[in-house]
């Protein structure tokens, strides 16, 4: 990425000028590190910024139901790939789960399949797609993948228990809502699911509101907004 090419770069410099000044090989070595990290932080907290105005930029759109030019800006910020790692394949996921919102489900899955996995609601309607193909393995590894990249967000934890109650695995389920319950102790919701399963009750995916309607394995409700919990809690990786 030209970040960290343009960060070497100057680090070098400041390295070589070191050498020549002091005619110390430590102090060349010490000062090209010390500079590598100060300059590729500077060039990564520029363009985080750059990415963070465009998804506020595209939930704007969205929130206005303007999905087209949402689209087209988040196209237009592939440009910023070339700067820092992971963002094309954090675009990929908004691009996702735009398409999958709009029910455009052929038109999302190759953007979810290319998505950030730390983006838990792109892994989560991957995972749906799998599963409505009766895919269990791929919807397995998927929701596997979204816990690795997300073990605080409970949710995830939820709609594998579910996919997994539905593929015949309660027992998996079971073991997956004590692992995440274990890991957010302070999550109600996911608790409650808990506990409905230990009881031999069907989990309360209602509870999670917009989140689980926007998977579109619920009906939404008439008049509900998609785009509410589209990119709230999707964080912004630099790495």
């Amino acid at each position: 990425m030209y970040s960290l090419i343009i960060s070497f770069a100057i680090a070098f410099a400041a390295g070589m000028g070191v050498y020549y000044l002091s005619y110390n090989y430590f102090l060349s070595v010490l000062a090209s590190i010390v500079v590598v990290f100060i300059v590729n932080f500077l060039l990564g907290k520029h363009f985080l910024n750059k990415l963070k105005a465009l998804f506020s930029a595209v939930e704007k759109d969205l929130k206005s139901d303007r999905v087209e030019p949402a689209l087209k800006k988040l196209n237009e910020g592939y440009s910023l790939s070339k700067w820092q790692f992971f963002v094309k394949e954090q675009i990929n996921a908004q691009i996702g789960l735009i398409y999958y919102t709009k029910k455009r489900f052929d038109e999302a899955r190759p953007y979810l399949e290319k998505a950030f996995s730390k983006n838990w609601m792109a892994m989560c309607m991957l995972a749906t797609l799998y599963f409505k193909e009766g895919k269990h393995d791929l919807v397995k590894k998927t929701m596997e993948k979204a816990i690795k990249g997300a073990p605080k967000e409970g949710f995830v934890y939820s709609v594998y228990a579910y996919f997994l109650i539905q593929m015949g695995e309660k027992a998996k389920a079971l073991e997956v809502l004590q692992k995440g319950a274990n890991k957010n102790p302070l999550d109600e919701k996911l608790e409650s699911n808990l506990t409905a399963l230990q009881n031999n009750k069907k989990l309360k995916m209602q509870n999670y509101g917009p989140l689980w309607l926007q998977l579109h394995i619920s009906k939404m409700p008439q008049g509900a907004k998609p785009y509410q919990a589209l990119l709230y809690n999707q964080r912004i990786k630099r790495r």
